[in-house]
């Protein structure tokens, strides 16, 4: 079970760095780095910026890693 949430641990914090570097990326070419959660179709434009999104990857990363280290204490 440690293996899992070790794993899930490391995917996350790499999709939130990856995040992260495309928003610095993207803005540095003049590119808006944001997703919008809001509905077009109604006007409604909740933008969020990608790298508060991989921030918040990068959080739950560190969440489940520390999850991990818990079962592999466990286990020994």
């Amino acid at each position: 079970m440690g293996r899992f949430f070790r794993w899930l641990g490391r995917l996350g914090c790499m999709a939130g760095l990856g995040l992260i570097a495309a928003y610095f990326v993207l803005t540095s070419i003049g590119v808006s780095a944001s997703y919008n959660f809001g509905d077009p179709v109604k006007f409604e434009f909740i933008l969020v910026p990608f790298w508060q999104i991989g921030a918040a990857l990068v959080v739950i990363g560190l969440v489940f890693l520390l999850i991990a280290r818990r079962f592999n204490r466990a286990a020994a």
